[in-house]
């Protein structure tokens, strides 16, 4: 495997140059290197060294570590959403197969952006193991739409819904590309687990992991898989206890076929078991082989590795930080903007009161001319009441009466 850097004059001259003090001088030390590798793989995979922010449709806008840790948010810029512990699990199973020589290949089936995976080659990597692959078993373009005709158990099921979901091939190869992981002993299966699981061209499996959510991806996974899974291999049922549909699917397969696991628990959401051996088969494999010491070359290489994976680790960092400086800036800005068209609405305000103000006092001063006019015709209409009431009134009526008659006899 070839290994590049993103500072190839640094990792080269710390494995040129302190070749002879980076080898360990026996195989704790060795281990201890290695198991710094996977870790900081780990953090850095599962988005916990940079506090990888989550997607909005995990329901939480803040990085919660122990939301990660059981991985039940979506992250945003990780590479996996199985959390920590699951992934700490894949690991611990992965090194059991390899100390214990369970023959047989790896597979996840539902991969997203690839992260389980990645940390599957990576531990075959750190123990120099090269005659096993990794399979990545995926649509790669999200999820199927329910059959519910078929499944009805998936009846009703939103998860093709979730563009979210869908991370394409091309994606997942440059993740793997990342952390420099991308090589032949990595395999691709692009398709509906239906169309590509049962003619894969895989033989034994010593580990199979399955991430298929619905009752068909689940049970098309158990169907072609299962079978090929060595005894002392392991199954991961990743969604065992949040996707009902997926846990039937288990318990359907068992039942039919007579299987009764001894599930382990991981984190309340994801369990395992190991496929049992039978006979005499299981004494043979009760005692674990001895960890061969690796070759200097393969510790150098491992170096390499690490000082790439740590300047990674450091420009993800970086831009993490810059992300959220951006989330802090933007928030800023919009208060901004807020805060001035607050004191913009508070003017229009204080003119609009400004105007009532005017207005109220036009009324109250019409409304008292309005008064005065009232009170004068008042005044009019009991004088015009007195007249008409009056004796003199009456009396000159005959003498206005013959004085009308004569205007109009004249006019005439």
């Amino acid at each position: 495997m070839s290994h590049q850097p993103c500072n190839q004059g640094r990792a080269e001259a710390v494995c040129r140059n302190e070749a002879t003090a980076l080898i360990p001088h026996n195989l704790e030390e060795w281990q201890s290197i290695r198991d710094s590798y996977l870790e900081l793989m780990q953090s850095f995979l599962t988005g916990v060294i940079c506090r990888d922010l989550p997607l909005i449709p995990s329901g939480s806008e803040t990085f919660d570590l122990e939301l990660r840790e059981n991985g039940l948010d979506w992250p945003s810029q990780a590479f996996t959403m199985i959390g920590v512990k699951r992934l700490n699990n894949l690991r611990i199973l992965t090194e059991s197969i390899i100390e214990d020589k369970v023959p047989g290949d790896l597979i996840e089936t539902g991969v997203w952006r690839g992260g389980a995976c990645i940390l599957m080659r990576a531990v075959l990597y750190a123990h120099n193991i090269t005659d096993r692959t990794v399979w990545v078993a995926d649509s790669f373009a999200g999820l199927p739409p329910a059959n519910a005709e078929q499944y009805p158990e998936d009846a009703g099921s939103e998860f093709h819904k979730y563009e979210e979901l869908a991370v394409s091939l091309e994606e997942v190869k440059e993740n793997f590309r990342f952390f420099d992981l991308l090589d032949e002993q990595t395999k691709f299966l692009k398709g509906w687990f239906k169309d590509t699981l049962p003619t894969a061209n895989i033989g034994k499996l010593a580990l199979l992991r399955l991430d298929g959510d619905m009752y068909e991806s689940t049970m098309d996974a158990l169907n072609a898989l299962y079978p090929k899974l060595s005894p002392n291999g392991y199954i991961i049922i990743d969604d065992y206890h949040v996707v009902p549909e997926c846990k039937a699917a288990v318990s359907d397969y068992c039942r039919t076929r007579g299987i009764e696991p001894k599930i382990v628990e991981i984190d309340g959401v994801g369990v395992y078991w190991r496929k049992p051996l039978e006979g005499k088969k299981k004494s043979e494999h009760s005692v674990r082989f001895q960890v061969e010491e690796p070759s200097n070359e393969s510790i150098l290489h491992l170096y390499k590795s690490m000082v790439q994976l740590s300047q990674n680790a450091i420009i993800r960092l970086n831009q993490a930080i810059a992300e959220r400086d951006c989330r802090v800036v933007e928030p800023n800005q919009h208060q901004v903007k807020n805060d001035r068209r607050v004191s913009e609405l508070k003017q229009l305000l204080a003119e609009r009161d400004r105007q009532i103000e005017v207005l109220n006092q036009t009324v109250a001063e019409q409304e008292d001319e309005v008064m005065r006019l009232n009170q004068a015709l008042a005044e009019k209409n009991i004088y015009i009441a007195e007249i008409l009431s009056s004796t003199s009134w009456r009396i000159s009526y005959p003498v206005r009466f013959l004085k009308n008659i004569l205007r109009r006899v004249k006019c005439i």
